[in-house]
């Protein structure tokens, strides 16, 4: 097999909100904005990119039965939940949340300045466990920074209860670029900012992504994928053995 395109979402066809206080742009169906073609890849249920203005922010509300990955991109947010913890997830942090049975949390920009995060939701492989929290600093913010690992617990990344990986991935101008070699046969790109060129290995499929948009795709093997940029690139990449 070679590389295999599922699922191009352009980044002005995402489903938006805007509030005086947010900004927000949906990958996949979220709230009253729905579409059945695009509910889901796989296991990851939302993908929302979220500018939220100073002083501002999600007042407390209810998740169960879902993990909740916060990464952020600028500024700060302020998180507090019914489990008693509290504290700031800076830029380059990502949170985690196994919200299970149901948990109420809030998410706070208590700064002066913009807040930019991605939220991201991801179904559990089981229902109703018992809730969680927990959060990192990405230490090495260039190249392949592995953040969430399904398949073992560590001080240097977060676990949730599903079968899949996420990198962080920041590259400096590189005509070419490795993913990580321990990427699964299904595999979504998230472009946070930046250009990039995804090609199979016979360079006669190919997909240019801009910031913002998104890809789903299959492979077989690492070698079926050829990625290229001419600038700098920041990314969020998903990868599952099953969708």
């Amino acid at each position: 097999m070679s590389l295999k395109i599922l699922k191009f979402r352009k980044s002005n066809e995402r489903f938006k909100s805007k509030r005086e206080w947010l900004d927000s742009k949906h990958s996949f169906s979220f709230a009253d904005q729905r579409d059945p073609l695009w509910d889901n890849f796989g296991k990851i249920r939302v993908i929302n990119e979220d500018i939220i203005s100073p002083y501002s922010g999600f007042s407390t509300h209810l998740h169960s039965n879902m993990e909740i990955i916060t990464i952020v991109i600028k500024g700060e947010i302020t998180h507090r939940d019914s489990l008693n913890n509290s504290g700031i997830i800076h830029a380059d942090e990502v949170q985690v949340m196994s919200s299970g049975t149901g948990i109420y949390h809030s998410e706070k920009n208590e700064s002066n300045t913009d807040c930019k995060l991605f939220q991201i939701w991801i179904y559990p492989n089981v229902q109703d466990l018992k809730p969680s929290y927990n959060q990192i600093k990405i230490k090495n913010i260039s190249g392949n920074n592995l953040i969430i690992d399904s398949s073992k617990i560590n001080n240097s990344t977060l676990f949730i209860n599903q079968d899949i990986s996420i990198w962080r991935c920041k590259y400096k101008f590189l005509n070419k670029i490795y993913l990580p070699s321990e990427i699964k046969r299904y595999n979504w790109v998230q472009i946070v900012k930046g250009n990039l060129l995804i090609k199979d290995n016979n360079h006669k499929l190919y997909k240019s992504l801009s910031s913002g948009d998104g890809l789903g795709f299959e492979i077989s093997d690492i070698s079926d994928i050829d990625i290229q940029s001419d600038n700098d690139v920041d990314m969020i990449l998903f990868s599952m053995s099953k969708i």
